[in-house]
């Protein structure tokens, strides 16, 4: 889920920034900026476009532009806010335990289905470490701490808001409609080609039955169809996204009543008739679809009340800047 706009996102999952110091190659260095008597030079800028513009970063925690990487001004803000985080993160006591990472990976390991081993060549291949990763991970942790910490008690979300937020961002598309679907299956009877053509052949020769009288579908799916768990055909409704992509590719062109043709799939030949389309509106919409609204919209304003509390602390903070530095984003409000 989207948490943060794509700058703020791009800092709070930033996992190089540690390693700066002494990563530069020795040469004559100056302060550019100084953040609460932290210092940010001259080569830790441009470690830090190196980094973040990195394959391994940009996969596994980036989508910063490379406009605003190569820009330099751009990257310094983004430096500075990172800094800034990090120095409340340690203020607050909000850092992440050796358990808390391991439990993350684990997690993120098992939910792809993978091994650490897997993980660690993925890492090689993106000219990453494991170590570096880990990293990456303490970062998520801690940024996650500070938003629970800082910006999330005071975000609150009532029911009415929550209907103006689907109000506002209902759209007439394809993705916002749901389509009450039934099908007739026909599986293979046996193993291999021959079952699948024998299938087929048995789908194409209901789909021309259903041509001739389209009202008997439900009798011949009662007669023909091999889901016992819908003798009838009928599936319910769905919206486009959660069809497979065999379906979302004929469904928004089928006219409502009629039927599609065979569609191989996995578990054999699906042949689905369009009984109806609809636009659910707030109040019929069901507890699972609500749910992810609300997360969507905790989401927006988590990033505004973010944007918010980044501002705040670059007032409270005494940040100088030690040359002719542009300063507008990053010292704007001094």
């Amino acid at each position: 889920m989207k948490i943060f706009s794509t700058q703020l996102c791009n800092l709070f999952y930033l996992f190089f920034v540690c390693s700066f110091v002494g990563a530069a190659p020795k040469i004559i260095d100056k302060t550019i900026v100084i953040i609460n008597d932290e210092p940010i030079l001259e080569s830790d800028i441009a470690v830090f476009q190196k980094k973040i513009k990195s394959k391994s970063f940009q996969e596994l925690f980036g989508g910063i532009p490379n406009a605003v990487i190569d820009n330099r001004t751009s990257a310094l803000q983004l430096l500075v806010e990172e800094r800034l985080v990090n120095q409340q993160v340690k203020k607050l006591d909000l850092g992440a335990s050796p358990q808390e990472i391991e439990g993350q990976i684990n997690s993120i390991l098992k939910r792809n289905g993978i091994g650490q081993a897997q993980l660690t060549e993925r890492l090689k291949q993106l000219g990453s470490t494991l170590a570096e990763y880990k990293e990456g991970i303490k970062r998520q942790i801690e940024r996650r701490n500070l938003i629970d910490r800082e910006v999330r008690p005071s975000l609150e979300i009532s029911e009415e808001q929550l209907r103006h937020f689907h109000l506002r961002n209902s759209t007439s598309d394809e993705m916002e409609r749901e389509f009450k679907l039934a099908h007739i299956l026909i599986a293979p009877k046996e193993k291999g080609a021959e079952g699948i053509i024998e299938a087929e052949k048995r789908a194409k020769t209901i789909w021309v039955e259903l041509n001739k009288k389209t009202d008997d579908f439900s009798r011949l799916a009662k007669e023909y169809s091999d889901d016992s768990q819908s003798p009838e055909g009928v599936l319910g409704y769905f919206s486009l996204s959660s069809l497979s992509k065999e379906f979302k590719a004929v469904i928004p062109k089928t006219a409502i009543g009629k039927i599609t043709l065979p569609l191989k799939m996995a578990d054999g030949f699906h042949i689905l008739k369009l009984l109806e389309i609809r636009t659910p509106d707030f109040s019929t919409l069901p507890k699972e679809k609500k749910e992810l609204l609300k997360n969507q919209m905790v989401a927006i304003e988590l990033e505004k009340k973010m944007a918010l509390w980044i501002e705040k602390k670059k007032v409270e903070s005494n940040i100088i800047f030690t040359s002719d530095e542009p300063k507008r984003n990053t010292d704007d409000s001094k």
